[in-house]
């Protein structure tokens, strides 16, 4: 009804003030969502798998032509301050370094730096890809690791 979308509306507004955290309400998420040191992060993804880890002033959204949103995949760590921007697929066993600005897609089992953000490696180089990449061959759940990097 009219109401509780009014109320929906002024909670979620409310979340966002206290936390500083704005997440889109029709994205589909995956289980295990981290966000560390809530500040300033907006993830505004087509959709996100399992085992998103962002960290404060991330903005995960459309590009500033509006034209469309990130599909971001299993096991994904953005660091602080990154951008993921547009329409672009961001792979499985991925790690986003600290204020990186992906516009372009991301394969799977990468490190992206930089701005505009480019491949570094296409190995499981942290602990964070290692143990994904493996917990995947194996068919074992993906771990959920905090600051492991």
């Amino acid at each position: 009804t009219r109401q509780s979308w009014r109320v929906l509306v002024l909670y979620n507004l409310f979340v966002a003030a206290a936390t500083q955290v704005f997440i889109n309400q029709k994205l589909a998420i995956g289980k295990g969502l981290i966000i560390h040191n809530f500040s300033g992060v907006v993830i505004d993804a087509e959709s996100a798998g399992d085992n998103l880890t962002v960290n404060q002033g991330v903005t995960i959204g459309s590009g500033w032509r509006g034209d469309g949103r990130p599909f971001i995949g299993n096991n994904v760590f953005i660091g602080a301050g990154a951008k993921v921007l547009g329409p672009v697929q961001v792979g499985d066993n991925v790690v986003v370094a600290a204020n990186a600005l992906v516009i372009d897609s991301v394969p799977d089992n990468c490190t992206v730096v930089g701005i505009p953000a480019r491949v570094i490696s296409r190995q499981a180089t942290s602990n964070y890809l290692r143990l994904g990449a493996a917990a995947k061959k194996t068919g074992a759940p993906q771990p959920i690791i905090g600051n492991s990097l």
